[in-house]
């Protein structure tokens, strides 16, 4: 089965905003923790700013989503984020001063373009297409973050971060195009009605709605939040520049493509129980590893499994999301409610992800991660627990 054209566009339109991310993320966060002097403190401070805003903004355009043309306002927050990498080459070293300024302008901006875009992609993506959707999404976004972590590694290392800046401002913009090719569905004549909405949770205990939020909750405290920051510091930790964060951040995304090939080509739901139960074995392993010495072998050891066995994680997690969102009363008519808690939920593990971090960066001691792996690695494994007990209901 070939995918369908507005399954195509989704694909190139998240490929160009992984490079943005990867810039958001990855190298933004290295470079927070230089000019601080290795303090994680303002990468803290930032984050949960950002993500805070980002929950408060979602409740706020959550009816225009709903009763208006969502594409419209997902330009808007495309726009937004092309005007924060504006403010990163502006204010250079002085963004630390004005770290609630970007903090606020990126969560706004992710609230203006995240929410959107799950209904975006839950609605112009077929159920029968999904799990082929998600494995070439998947491995597209990953060749691209294997040139582009050596490319901006490299340009940083030898320029600086605010002409890597103007090359992802370039990318926004292109992003902002591709938008255009994006179409709105689904549109709703009715509010927001989150009381209706409970009930209609409550009504339907056949689908493991509050176990789907769970997951999205932990999945906030991991591998979309704070995880995501620790690997990228442990790199810059033990190998020093940031065009070796690049190179090893382009080496595990080669592994992640192969996998997620064999994802997409050999997945079934059947077998999810059997993946589930390697994926946690392969964390427990590195975690315990990593929990007696931090050096370069076991920065590497967790980094490939984060990489690699991580995303066919997630990948099985959002099948389930969307899955559920495409079943009645969700599809239409609480579609934007079923999604709005989505966000509230992995906002909220966001948050408490980097108020831990927070702690870490007062202590100014690096020992002090163990405590955190220890708390994502206890997310993490109880997201395999609640997504193979959704398995064995389905069956």
């Amino acid at each position: 089965m070939k995918l369908s054209n507005d399954a195509k566009i989704i694909i190139l339109d998240r490929a160009i905003g992984n490079v943005i991310e990867i810039f958001l993320s990855t190298f933004l966060a290295a470079y927070f923790y230089k000019i601080t002097q290795d303090s994680l403190v303002y990468i803290s401070i930032y984050h949960i700013i950002s993500w805070i805003a980002a929950t408060i903004g979602a409740f706020f355009v959550a009816n225009y989503i709903k009763t208006k043309n969502k594409v419209n306002l997902y330009r808007a927050g495309t726009f937004l984020k092309a005007f924060y990498v504006l403010l990163i080459i502006i204010l250079k070293e002085k963004i630390i001063d004005y770290v609630w300024l970007i903090g606020i302008c990126y969560g706004i901006s992710v609230a203006c373009t995240g929410f959107p875009f799950n209904m975006m992609e839950s609605e112009l993506v077929e159920e029968k297409e999904r799990t082929k959707y998600m494995g070439y999404k998947s491995a597209i976004g990953q060749i691209v973050k294997i040139v582009i972590p050596v490319v901006l590694g490299a340009y940083i290392t030898f320029t600086s971060y605010q002409i890597a800046a103007a090359l992802i401002l370039f990318f926004s913009l292109i992003k902002l195009g591709i938008s255009f090719f994006i179409k709105n569905k689904n549109v709703n004549k009715e509010k927001i009605n989150i009381p209706q909405f409970f009930k209609q949770v409550k009504k339907h205990t056949e689908y493991p709605i509050k176990k789907l939020y769970t997951i999205e909750f932990l999945k906030g405290i991991t591998f979309h939040g704070v995880l995501g920051i620790i690997v990228s510091l442990l790199i810059i930790y033990e190998f020093n520049t940031e065009l070796n964060l690049g190179i090893w951040t382009s080496v595990f995304s080669v592994c992640k493509i192969i996998v997620m090939m064999l994802f997409a080509k050999c997945y079934n739901k059947k077998k999810s129980n059997l993946v589930l139960t390697l994926i946690g074995f392969s964390i427990s392993i590195s975690f315990i590893w990593m929990l007696f010495s931090i050096n370069k072998t076991t920065v590497v050891l967790y980094n490939l499994v984060y990489y690699t066995f991580m995303e066919i994680l997630l990948s099985i997690t959002e099948i389930r999301l969307f899955d559920y969102s495409n079943k009645p009363p969700f599809k239409e008519e609480y579609n934007t409610e079923y999604f709005i808690f989505r966000e509230l939920f992995l906002n909220i593990g966001r948050v408490l992800g980097y108020v831990i971090l927070l702690f870490v960066g007062f202590m100014h001691n690096m020992e002090y991660l163990k405590f955190l792996f220890f708390a994502v690695t206890i997310a993490l494994i109880l997201i395999i627990v609640l997504t193979k007990n959704i398995s064995k209901k389905e069956k």
